[in-house]
């Protein structure tokens, strides 16, 4: 049976180690999967420069697995009845003997997105297709099984940029209920052939490996926008398979959507934290974090925040363009221009002992020798002349340079993983940062909603330079003062890092609550602004139901202490960037005490008071705020833990609503 756990973490607190045990398994955590065309025409020796990276990544003895998605085969002139009759027939690893590594196997959610032949099934109103592939997780699984999928990624429905929010949130909630239905039909083969599926040999499949216990791990596909919005997603799925009792049958999460934003490390940043946050703290070593699309300079600041897993395929998209990666400076140099970094011996700028184009074992001749055949015009006689005789044609070039390009990828992640075994992951990303611009970015923004330390253990480290502070552009500053920046743009709004708690406080300003609620509603400040318009603050007012009316809602912002609604578009509101951390003990008190003074002002012209929060150093601000003040009761009265998973849940929030069913009712 698959399963992943956590066997160490560094001694510093950052980075671990871990096993991902599935079939053609152990893999070796954090691990690296390239992206390998599996199917690159109607024969395995068909795909060009494909054929040749196959044979070559296979015999690395260091290869964890490859990436393969699924539905690529519709690039390479596939038709139906080669991919029913051929591919489907037998298991990847037959096909390919020389492969002895797992196949982690994505879903195909892109190109299923944008296309119109797989799109519903007959039975759910869409058209019959030759491939009997439809856009539904019993297809698109069944598929996965044919190819013999060590690891499957969910089918997903991917978020493109600009979508309008209603459609990301209807997109969001279609992938969790695919991820559900997925792991039902997981633990129940019989669901795919039901619904007139077609799926009889995959069927067949699963139930043998299942009598096994080989049947394949699980990564949910897992999308967001921002830190909210993918906590929700993680929560609500943990919420479903907990009601439909499959609460186990998952290895991890497989964060997608990513690719552009490769250079955007701060939002790449608060999406991987979102995710970490929301995960429960209990089965934290137990679920593992895979990212889609993102592997090279970044993956030492992603291990650090807990990234398990990674996939590229950068190494092959540079050998097409005929670029070679340098190795420890991440610059991807044209061909025609690599010999500025050649040696006066015809040596490359490579010492990497995997590497089959510039290693002690590489066949290439030289350098000359290997652009004298790029850049030739050679026929088809030609071409066959040279395989005939043993000699390289380009695409074994491109092939090895692709090669090249991976190990250089592959070698950072061997790196990672052996500082995290020392305990010197963080030492390291401290290099890695004072030379990259996009990793220091990314390390600033890791420490807004960290409750590890990271910013202290950054200053005890003397890195003053790379704390966060005046070059902060998004997301919420863990900061202890308040006079440390200057103003940013953002997206739609304007921040600002130079607001101190003197800018805005209810008490000084002339307010008095609606006279038509009944009901004070308190909770935590969000990351968007305004808060009214935040994931967490518009799931629950939609929750409210009937009491949404007569519910005077009063945040708490980490910095003014209360915000009435009715101020949260004040400019000093909508522009701060701070979080509230249990050790600023004097900004704990100050709002503390500001939101005991507001109950003691306004308290009594509410028939209820009720919080709702679920984060821990909030949660402790308005329970200590009620017990001074004398009343007030804060939901969930018990939750499982305190994390923003259980924000979201829905039985926390039926618990208020519940609870002022009945008070109101009774009147008491």
């Amino acid at each position: 049976m698959a399963d992943f756990r956590v066997t160490s973490v560094g001694d510093d607190g950052y980075g671990r180690l871990g096993e991902l045990d599935v079939p053609h398994g152990p893999v070796d955590t954090p691990a690296l999967f390239p992206v390998v065309s599996l199917i690159g025409g109607s024969t395995t020796n068909s795909g060009g420069i494909w054929s040749r990276l196959r044979e070559n990544l296979f015999a690395n003895d260091e290869l964890q697995g490859v990436m393969f998605q699924a539905m690529s085969f519709t690039d390479f002139g596939v038709s139906p009845k080669n991919l029913n009759e051929h591919w489907r027939t037998q298991p990847f690893q037959e096909w390919y003997p020389d492969l002895d590594a797992p196949v982690f196997i994505d879903s195909g959610g892109f190109k299923l997105m944008n296309s119109n032949t797989f799109s519903d099934a007959p039975t759910e109103g869409g058209d019959e297709n030759d491939w009997g592939l439809y856009t539904n997780p019993a297809s698109i699984l069944g598929l996965q099984l044919d190819f013999g999928a060590d690891i499957i990624a969910t089918l997903d429905y991917p978020i493109p940029p600009d979508l309008k929010e209603e459609e990301k949130m209807e997109r969001m909630e279609q992938s969790i209920e695919s991820a559900v239905e997925c792991l039902r039909i997981i633990d129940d083969p019989s669901l795919l052939t039901a619904d007139n599926n077609d799926n009889e040999r995959a069927r067949e499949h699963l139930e043998r490996r299942k009598a096994e216990g080989n049947e394949p791990g699980v990564y949910v596909a897992l999308h967001g926008t921002d830190f909210e919005t993918v906590s929700w997603y993680v929560g609500n799925f943990i919420e479903a398979v907990d009601e439909a009792g499959l609460n186990h049958a998952f290895e991890g999460f497989a964060l997608g959507s990513l690719v552009p934003l490769r250079s955007s490390m701060d939002v790449l940043v608060k999406l991987i934290q979102g995710a970490k946050a929301a995960i429960p703290e209990a089965r934290a070593d137990e679920i593992g974090l895979h990212v889609f699309g993102i592997g090279g300079k970044q993956v030492s600041l992603l291990a650090l925040l807990g990234v398990d897993s990674f996939d590229c395929s950068s190494h092959v998209q540079a050998a097409k363009y005929r670029k070679y990666v340098v190795p420890g400076e991440w610059e991807n140099v044209a061909l025609e221009d690599l010999p500025a970094y050649i040696d006066d011996d015809g040596n490359f700028p490579c010492d990497m002992p995997n590497c089959t184009l510039c290693g002690p074992e590489s066949d290439v001749a030289s350098y000359e020798e290997m652009m004298h055949v790029l850049n030739s015009d050679m026929g088809y006689d030609e071409r066959e002349e040279r395989k005939a005789n043993g000699e390289f044609i380009k695409s074994d070039y491109y092939a090895h340079l692709a090669r090249h390009n991976f190990e250089v990828y592959n070698q950072e992640l061997m790196r990672v993983r052996e500082q995290i075994r020392q305990g010197t992951l963080l030492d390291y990303v401290v290099e890695e940062a004072r030379k990259d611009d996009d990793i220091k970015k990314g390390l600033k923004e890791a420490q807004l909603h960290d409750d590890r330390g990271l910013q202290a253990d950054l200053e005890e480290r003397g890195a003053y330079d790379l704390v966060a502070g005046m070059d902060l552009t998004s997301d919420q500053a863990k900061l202890s003062t308040f006079d440390a920046g200057v103003d940013e743009a953002t997206e739609s709004r304007t921040i600002s890092l130079k607001h101190s708690p003197h800018d805005f406080d209810v008490l000084a300003r002339e307010y008095a609550p609606p006279s038509e609620t009944d009901v004070l509603l308190v909770v935590p400040c969000s990351q968007q602004k305004p808060y009214s318009e935040s994931r967490t603050h518009s799931v629950l007012s939609k929750k409210l139901g009937g009491h949404r009316e007569n519910t005077h809602k009063v945040t708490v912002s980490g910095m003014y202490g209360p915000v009435p609604k009715d101020f949260e578009e004040e400019q000093p509101v909508l522009e701060y960037e701070y979080v509230l951390a249990k050790e600023d003990d004097a900004q704990m008190e100050l709002v503390t005490d500001r939101l005991v003074e507001f109950l003691d002002r306004y308290g009594d012209q509410f028939d209820e008071i009720v919080g709702y929060v679920t984060s821990k150093t909030y949660r402790e601000v308005i329970e200590t705020a009620f017990d001074t003040y004398g009343r007030g009761t804060v939901f969930p009265r018990d939750p499982e833990a305190l994390q923003l998973t259980e924000f979201f849940r829905s039985s926390n929030m039926q618990e208020l609503r519940e609870h002022l069913d009945h008070e109101l009712a009774t009147g008491s």
